[in-house]
């Protein structure tokens, strides 16, 4: 299959959605509220929508996502507060490592951040696309809508930018190079078992949205570049080399296990993929990584050592475990081995040598899962009891911690803070409500929600609309009971809501006899109102219903993509949230139009 989808026809060759393809067919079926958002996910970005087309080796001719829209007009008027000389910045060529790169100071790193947003595709966004793309499908279509959501998988199995001048197999992979990306003392040096790099961008080397076309050359003179070699026409004013290489845990775990998988088995019936599927096979080699990456306690390092942090040039801890990266983990490690065991029982066409590889991994999940020693011979507590122990603290989960740490005083050291809204919505939507109640008491999922509330919602009086990201967004509930409106993410919003619908389907369900019902009727009365409020702060984030957004060559084309934030902020966890079109806040709308949960563990076999 040369094309993503092949099946449309000459219409759907152009685009998998221009305004023909599944977006316009999403409309002509049943009414559905979120259509148009759809739309944005499988629509390319010249026609209003998120993808782009690859040109490289095996890549070439498919459709791929980005992580946001944007345009010179946002970064120049609204942040760079232009004529002001706020990014004016200098690119400079190095002949010895042949990068192009700005200088480094604040107008540096504001053009570094406009370059990765405008070309580049974070690993669980690409996820949440694949998830949405498949779930949203319009009837008829979903084989054309599988086939667009598995270039992802090829593009990650091929191993390089979509529009790489040179297609070489590891250049998205960190594998091992002296002290740099060691997985907690083990190098690896395949690629197929090596994480993949956070972000991924088109090319290497990548242009600043303020000098693209369109914009009259208006911010022309305040980008300059230096020193461009002059026998080689890939090198041009504004264009600045890649810089973003931070294999992390939880996007990898998005990427070969959360999106490919439930992308697949919302495909084939029942559940019951082939062995020989991608989205199997691209997740295998990762599993012994994970297992490399596993401490003692259980919990799996947030990236290897030598992984610089999200801000400055400072290296990540390797010692380091995020709460929220290891609920992710847990998920699509429950996700896989139900998969396999399904294939397993219905697939009679596996050869011998497939079912006893099989075997192998269910053992090597068990391990990664519930604790025992790994192949390696190291020993492990497992997941669910490092969840169970460690990753809860004074009734709710806390953000991380270091592990295991040969210099620390205690084997778990819980990070003080900030606190982050995820780990406690992500904790309730992965374990469920049942789960943490039998774990640490009755109500202990509400009360941890509730808790969260005092200090990370958003809203306006006494509605809830939303949640930001952490305790110092300026969120969170005053002296009068009133919610603060500081900031609202759309992405964390729509993952409260999925926390919340998780408490309701299980305080509903609760036997009349049981000690904790009668209290459970005061928990949903609140619970309830929660998730509606939160609907409609996330819709009031949908771009035609935000005044003065722009982006009117979306809005023109009719889709109605959610912006990821409603203001620029910078986010404690080291990146800034813009009030941009975001592919993950969309494909997350999707996922609530479906009530589908993606952290959920769902049993397809029998």
């Amino acid at each position: 299959m040369q094309h993503a989808p092949n099946a449309l026809a000459a219409v759907a060759l152009t685009a998998l959605a221009t305004v023909h393809g599944l977006a316009s067919a999403a409309e002509t079926t049943a009414p559905d509220p979120v259509a148009r958002s759809y739309r944005f996910l499988v629509t390319p970005r010249d026609h209003g929508g998120v993808l782009y087309t690859a040109t490289a080796g095996a890549l070439s001719g498919r459709r791929l996502p980005l992580s946001f829209v944007d345009d010179a007009r946002y970064w120049g008027e609204r942040v760079c507060r232009f004529p002001a000389g706020d990014c004016a910045a200098q690119l400079r060529y190095n002949p010895g490592d042949y990068r192009v790169s700005p200088d480094d100071n604040a107008a540096g790193d504001l053009l570094t951040e406009r370059v990765n947003m405008h070309s580049g595709t974070n690993l669980y966004d690409a996820a949440t696309w694949q998830i949405a793309v498949v779930l949203g499908a319009p009837a008829g279509l979903a084989n054309d809508a599988y086939a667009l959501a598995s270039n992802q998988n090829l593009l990650l199995k091929a191993g390089h930018h979509g529009n790489a001048s040179e297609a070489s197999e590891g250049m998205l992979r960190a594998l091992t190079h002296g002290d740099t990306f060691v997985y907690n003392g083990q190098r690896i040096r395949d690629p197929a078992a090596a994480y993949a790099f956070r972000m991924i961008p088109r090319s290497w080397l990548s242009p600043d949205p303020l000098l693209e076309a369109g914009t009259d050359g208006r911010y022309d003179a305040l980008i300059k570049t230096s020193g461009l070699p002059h026998d080689n026409p890939a090198y041009r004013p504004g264009l600045a080399s890649w810089t973003d290489y931070k294999p992390v845990t939880g996007e990898n775990v998005w990427a070969f296990l959360l999106g490919p998988l439930h992308a697949a088995r919302l495909h084939y019936p029942g559940a019951r993929l082939p062995f020989s599927e991608p989205a199997i096979r691209n997740a295998l080699p990762l599993l012994g990584t994970f297992a490399a990456m596993q401490s003692a306690l259980g919990g799996v390092y947030y990236a290897p050592a030598g992984t610089v942090q999200n801000q400055g040039k400072e290296l990540v801890d390797p010692y380091f475990v995020s709460v929220e990266n290891n609920f992710s983990l847990y998920a699509g490690l429950q996700l896989l081995d139900d998969t396999l065991a399904t294939t397993l029982l219905h697939d009679a066409t596996l050869a011998s040598a497939d079912r006893k590889r099989i075997a192998l991994v269910q053992q090597q999940l068990q391990v990664l899962l519930h604790g025992g020693t790994h192949a390696s011979g190291k020993h492990t507590a497992g997941l669910q009891e490092f969840l169970r122990r460690n990753a809860w603290k004074d009734g709710s989960f806390v953000q991380g911690g270091r592990a295991n740490a040969p210099d620390a005083a205690a084997p778990w050291v819980p990070t003080a803070g900030p606190r982050a809204v995820d780990v406690v919505t992500w904790g309730i939507a992965t374990l469920g409500a049942d789960t943490l109640d039998s774990w640490y008491g009755a109500g202990s999922a509400f009360r941890a929600w509730q808790d969260m509330k005092t200090w990370g919602a958003y809203g306006k009086g006494r509605q809830l609309l939303g949640v930001g990201f952490s305790d110092i967004d300026g969120n969170g509930i005053d002296a009068n009971g009133e919610y603060r409106a500081g900031i609202i993410s759309s992405e964390w919003t729509a993952g409260a809501i999925t926390a919340v619908r998780e408490m309701i389907s299980h305080y509903a369900s609760l036997d009349p006899r049981d000690p904790a019902a009668v209290q459970a009727r005061d928990w949903l009365a609140q619970l309830r109102p929660d998730e509606q409020g939160m609907l409609e702060g996330l819709d009031g984030l949908r771009l035609d219903r935000v005044p003065g957004a722009g982006f009117v060559e979306i809005l023109a084309a009719g889709n109605q993509p959610y912006l990821y934030a409603n203001r620029r902020a910078l986010v404690p966890f080291g990146w800034y949230a813009n009030p941009l079109p975001s592919t993950c806040a969309t494909a997350w709308r999707v996922m609530l139009a479906r009530n589908f949960n993606p952290l959920a563990i769902r049993k397809a076999s029998p």
